[in-house]
């Protein structure tokens, strides 16, 4: 049972982060036609603001071993999702250092993308 637990939650956090990049990318190119450049790499860089500390909070957590116990999965848990908002934080920090960018596609982006994050949980995981 562990195992098939492991498998599952591996395979539910490799279809966030594979939807996550395609709707980065359809959310750019649509910036694009709509906006031009400058649009789309604020569009792009808010789904990647996104997208990125989900990639770390995987890394942490969607890759544990099923013979851990419950503690240390729950460990994994809050040390992913701590790391997850202090770099979602410095991004948009970094972001704002950036007068090019536009506010409105930045945060369209980032909340397009954490959209897909939630719709993939409801999703059979």
């Amino acid at each position: 049972m562990p195992e098939m637990l492991g498998a599952r939650l591996y395979g539910g956090v490799r279809r966030i982060i594979r939807w996550q990049l395609i709707t980065m990318v359809v959310c750019g190119a649509i910036a694009y036609i709509a906006g031009g450049w400058k649009t789309a790499i604020s569009a792009s860089a808010g789904g990647l603001i996104a997208f990125l500390p989900n990639v770390v909070f995987a890394l942490r957590f969607g890759f544990f071993d099923p013979a851990r116990s419950a503690r240390e999965i729950v460990r994994a848990f809050y040390v992913g999702e701590s790391l997850k908002l202090v770099l979602t934080g410095t991004l948009f920090f970094l972001a704002f250092q950036f007068r090019e960018l536009e506010f409105l596609p930045l945060f369209s982006g980032f909340i397009v993308a954490l959209g897909v994050y939630w719709i993939a949980l409801l999703q059979r995981i």
